[in-house]
Parts: C-alpha cells; sequence; structure tokens
C-alpha cells in the first residue's frame, strides 16, 4: 500500500465483480476506505462468481476497509440510501467511480424496446443519479473526483456504443460546470478488452471462435489509470476521455511506464508512447 488515495473515501458502482472490484481493490491498496455498491449479494451461476461481500473480503485481505452496500442505480432512492449510509459510516465522500453498466444483445434495428430503456437507465441516468447524490457532499467539501468508466464501443454503432457516447458527454458537461468548485470529472474506458469473469461467461471456448483472439492487455494498467485519475485536481486533469495507455501516458511517471510497456500487448504500447 503506498498511499496515493490515503484516508479517502471511494464508491464504485458495479463493483461485485470484474473492473469494478479490481479497481476497489486497487483503490484500497492505495488506502481508500472503500464502498463496494452493487446488486450482487449471492451467487447465482458458478460461472459468472462474484459478490459485493466477496468484493469486500478481497479488500479486508489487502488490509483495507470496505463496506459493501446493494445499490441498484436505476433507482434513485437506493442510490440516495447508499449515500446516506457512507456519509453515516465515514462522514465524506471523495471519490465516485461509475462502473455499473450493462450491454443487452442486440444492434439498434434489433434490440427490444425493454432492454433500450434499461441500457440507457442503468449506463446513463444511473451514472448521472449517482453523481447528483453525491455532489452535494463534495461541493460542502470543496473537492472531489468522479471518474465515469466509458468503452472502446464508443468508436462503434451498437447501441450500447451509443449509451457510453451520451456518457462521455455528460462527463464533458459535469467537468466544465463543476471546475471551479473543485470537483474533477473524467471518463476511462480500456484500451482492449480486458478479461474478467462477464467477458468469460459471454464468449465461445476460443477453439471455436471465428479468427485469431489478439493478446488481451492484464487489468494492472487499468487499476492504475483509475488510481491516477483519482489521484487528480481540477488544475491538472479534468474533462477529458481517455484510455488506460492514455491515461498512462499523460500521468505516470517513467518507471510507471517502463513497467506497463513490459506487462502489455504491442498495440497498448504504442497509444502509451504516442502520448507527448
Amino acid at each position: 500500500m503506498t498511499g496515493r488515495l490515503e484516508e479517502q473515501v471511494a464508491i464504485v458502482t458495479g463493483a461485485s465483480r470484474g473492473l469494478g472490484e479490481y479497481c476497489a481493490v486497487g483503490f484500497a491498496r492505495e488506502g481508500a476506505r472503500v464502498v463496494v455498491a452493487a446488486r450482487s449479494v449471492e451467487e447465482k451461476d458458478p460461472r459468472l462468481p462474484g459478490t459485493i461481500y466477496h468484493t469486500a473480503k478481497l479488500i479486508e485481505a489487502v488490509g483495507g476497509e470496505a463496506l459493501p452496500l446493494v445499490c441498484n442505480v436505476t433507482d434513485t432512492a437506493s442510490i440516495d440510501e447508499m449515500t446516506r449510509q457512507v456519509i453515516e459510516r465515514w462522514g465524506r465522500i471523495d471519490i465516485l467511480m461509475n462502473n455499473a453498466a450493462i450491454q443487452p444483445p442486440g444492434v439498434n434495428a434489433s434490440i427490444t424496446p425493454k432492454h433500450w430503456e434499461l441500457q440507457y437507465r442503468v449506463n446513463v441516468h444511473g451514472p448521472f443519479h449517482c453523481i447528483r447524490s453525491v455532489l452535494p457532499i463534495m461541493l460542502e467539501q470543496g473537492k472531489g473526483c468522479i471518474i465515469n468508466i466509458s468503452s472502446g464501443a464508443t468508436d462503434g454503432t451498437t447501441p450500447y456504443g451509443g449509451s457510453k457516447r451520451a456518457l462521455e458527454a455528460m462527463t464533458v458537461g459535469f467537468a466544465a460546470e463543476l471546475k471551479a468548485r473543485g470537483i474533477v470529472v473524467n471518463a476511462l474506458k480500456p484500451v482492449s478488452i480486458i478479461e474478467t469473469p462477464g467477458y468469460l461467461f459471454a464468449q465461445l471456448p476460443r477453439g471455436e471462435s471465428d479468427g485469431e483472439v489478439p493478446e488481451l492487455p492484464p487489468s494492472d494498467s487499468y487499476v492504475e489509470a483509475a488510481i491516477l485519475l483519482a489521484t487528480q485536481s481540477t488544475d491538472t486533469f479534468t474533462g477529458r476521455v481517455h484510455n488506460d495507455a492514455e491515461v498512462i501516458g499523460h500521468l505516470a511517471d517513467d518507471e510507471a511506464r517502463n513497467r506497463f510497456r513490459k506487462l502489455n500487448p504491442a498495440y497498448w504500447t504504442a497509444i502509451m508512447d504516442g502520448i507527448e
């Protein structure tokens, strides 16, 4: 634990598994007290492991302090109750990572209206309401950091990519409005797919997939990028939308860049090294 987030309180939504879990544990390693917020309280399918209590145990195993809370980001009452419990427990909120998201099946012409609306409720309205819920606390503190999780799908034409483009636009808007109030707002997305339980659950066995599977980056650089964003101020880095390689290229020191250069595939490193 190097203490870059010492004594700070971080909320991570969708933290029961995958990248949310990895970032929650990464924040804890840096000294943050972490709110593990998600809906999963029991493992219903062994192929999709993870609950808020599992992530909390991982945080405690690295010497951190966790508060697992059930939170449905489509329900404003659930969000506000989460915020209330965090303030009751720790008295402050320094970091909000809006990680919870869903990706229903179907393209624009075939996705069901129900799934279309649910996707925006989770991926766009959820972050909006989470931000608005914690914002009075951050404004009173005169500081805070919000990290919205986007996706490389914004380069495509899928409904999911469209919802994430909306999230990115919202990120830039909030950042502009809140910069003078000390609130940092950025968006982070992975360069490429990172192997998570959700990704593995959705895949065919690799031997049955079409074409060669590219080398996937490990989660380490993505978590480091999230930590770097959580340490920024409005004077250093806000209103930005970047992938993890770009964040590390912009914000990490030479030693860290060399470390991640060795860990990642060449296409990831090329993006990091392209930052001047």
